[in-house]
């Protein structure tokens, strides 16, 4: 006997006992379990009492008919895969099945092999509706979670007054998922793996723009102390660069590296200040896109007591309003495609390394800087010299 399969729960009607007979013993012998039903109305009444995963209605048959069986099913439960029994060439009857929502059709007599592969693709939908709905769920959950913990943390009471701007960056990002959610519900219907693969491509990108979300979020959400440990700025713009350097090239922007003094070490938490310049940096790859030969110079240098890693491009430059908003709440000048928390997060490693963020309007492109205290003794105590 073969292994049970997942949703095995089947319903099937068909006004012929002896079909009635041979396919439930098949379908059982296949590790379904069966409910059969005479004729439509006696169908619906076992749909309504045993709720299956899947129904097998033949079309023709007295009183109520397969494609009138098929609609009540579909408006009592749009989940539910039905696959309907039609007579050989009746392909009118097929479909307009399908137009009616059927996830497949079978002509008579039934091929067995026929009758396996449409049971397998009504069982994959409904396995990957499940998993598309649960995954989708538990999105939603992290970024109430991701939320609650914002509006609730006392270092962020200013930023409680942009729930509406949360709400708009969430509603852009679950678009996103349900787009591809109905990709690959389309690429199923129509058995088109191209448009289940671009669907699938869709969710993960949203997926990862979700994720990249509630992090920040939660970053913001709770102070904290840097892990201070030696480090070389220059290696670090180095780093910065070598990781942004594809999607750069992808964008056509030339990245100009100005090299950076020897020896420049400074004390901080290498991970947290990374990600600060990378920001930066990306900011300043979108913006230079926008424009024929883009391009970005990063540079790092020593002003008295501080470091300052400089990040300029030659894109359109900052409006007025994104000058005035740009660290207030979840501003964003990319639209749909940005959320608004990069710039805040670094603000806030900054102001954690008692530093700052600044940024210049010259009229054509921005120039950001990431300004941290040198801090030379804590430096040379990680180090070990003195």
């Amino acid at each position: 006997m073969t292994d049970r399969p997942s949703f095995n729960r089947l319903l099937l009607i068909d006004d012929e006992p002896g079909i009635r007979r041979m396919m439930s013993l098949d379908l059982r012998a296949d590790g379904y379990r069966v409910s059969v039903a005479e004729d439509g109305d006696s169908g619906i009444e076992a749909f309504l009492r045993e709720r299956p995963d899947i129904v097998l209605t033949d079309i023709k048959m007295p009183g109520l008919d397969g494609l009138e069986v098929l609609k009540r099913i579909k408006d009592l439960s749009p989940e539910t895969e039905v696959i309907v029994i039609t007579g050989h060439g009746d392909m009118e009857s097929a479909i307009k099945s399908l137009q009616l929502e059927a996830s497949d059709f079978i002509t008579k007599p039934i091929n067995p092999d026929a009758l396996e592969v449409a049971l397998r693709r009504a069982r994959e939908r409904l396995t990957l509706r499940k998993q598309l709905a649960a995954y989708m769920d538990e999105l939603e959950d992290r970024v109430q979670e991701a939320t609650a913990r914002l509006l609730q943390a006392e270092r962020m009471a200013a930023v409680g007054q942009t729930v509406a701007g949360l709400a708009h960056a969430v509603k852009n990002m679950l678009g996103g998922l349900r787009g591809g959610n109905y990709m690959v519900q389309e690429g199923l219907a129509q058995d088109n793996r191209e448009i289940i693969a671009q669907g699938q491509s869709m969710l993960n990108r949203n997926v990862r723009r979700v994720a990249d979300f509630v992090s920040d979020l939660l970053t913001l959400s709770k102070p904290r102390q840097p892990d201070l440990e030696p480090m070389d700025a220059g290696e670090l713009v180095a780093e910065a660069v070598e990781v942004m350097g594809p999607e750069a090239a992808n964008k056509d922007v030339a990245l100009e590296v100005v090299e950076a003094p020897p020896g420049l070490l400074i004390a901080a938490e290498r991970k947290l200040i990374l990600d600060a310049v990378l920001n930066l940096l990306s900011n300043a790859v979108d913006a230079a896109a926008e424009v024929s030969g883009g391009r970005v110079r990063v540079l790092v240098r020593e002003e008295g007591d501080e470091v300052v890693w400089e990040v300029i491009d030659n894109g359109p430059g900052l409006t007025p309003e994104a000058a005035r908003e740009i660290f207030n709440g979840v501003y964003s000048s990319k639209g749909a495609a940005g959320t608004g928390l990069g710039l805040m997060v670094t603000a806030k490693t900054a102001q954690e390394h008692g530093g700052r963020v600044e940024f210049d309007r010259p009229g054509r492109g921005a120039t950001f800087r990431l300004v941290l205290p040198r801090r030379r003794e804590a430096a040379a105590q990680t180090t070990g010299e003195i």
